[in-house]
């Protein structure tokens, strides 16, 4: 049965906020997505899907909404990664505390990649990387290593103070570049610690 465009935007959603979270949205959830003022307004479009044979729903439970011939990722695919508050991509700053939070779970088809132990998220402040296409208010998936390559886009203590730049390596000396023209170089005066490399971006629309 055709679906009208409201109820394809529903399951769209749904079936994205599946593979993202590894579980169905919550009636609130979905109306803060659609701007829909009554549970009743979200629960019209799920018995309509229902009825046309999309979602299976149960009497129990906010997020139990089946979606028949399409699996949510497994278990062993979601990863819920620690969120260290946040760095700036701009002048160097001291380190914040941990904030203790979680970016959610992540699945390794949203990451890219299959997260190492000790992975970690955080959140960026500034525009000094925006030519590299991460933005203000942008997540970045850390991954520590040990043995940072010239070019890669690092997460750096560079004399004690944290940033967000590209790692770079002339005539042997390593220092740190930002992809905005507005923002200088940066050669460390004594020390130069490489927390990790970037290897995700992950952008929320609001």
């Amino acid at each position: 049965m055709d679906l009208t465009p409201r109820q394809s935007e529903v399951l769209e959603f749904i079936l994205a906020f599946r593979r993202e979270h590894g579980c169905s949205p919550s009636i609130p959830e979905m109306q803060r997505q659609f701007g829909i003022r009554s549970p009743n307004g979200v629960a019209g479009h799920l018995k309509a899907l229902e009825t046309k044979g999309y979602i299976r729903r149960s009497s129990r439970g906010s997020r139990v909404v089946d979606v028949p011939g399409r699996q949510a990722p497994e278990a062993e695919h979601l990863h819920e990664l620690p969120l260290y508050g946040s760095i700036p991509a701009g002048p160097p700053q001291a380190v914040p505390a941990a904030e203790g939070e979680t970016a959610g779970l992540l699945d390794e088809q949203t990451l890219g990649f299959k997260p190492k132990p000790g992975c970690f998220v955080l959140k960026v402040r500034g525009e000094s990387m925006r030519d590299a296409g991460i933005l203000n208010g942008d997540l970045v998936v850390i991954e520590p290593t040990p043995s940072p390559r010239a070019n890669q886009i690092v997460a750096a203590l560079i004399d004690g103070e944290s940033t967000l730049k590209r790692l770079v390596r002339v005539k042997g000396r390593w220092y740190l570049k930002a992809e905005n023209p507005a923002f200088p170089e940066l050669h460390p005066r004594e020390d130069l610690v490489i927390q990790g490399v970037v290897r995700t971006v992950i952008r929320r629309l609001d």
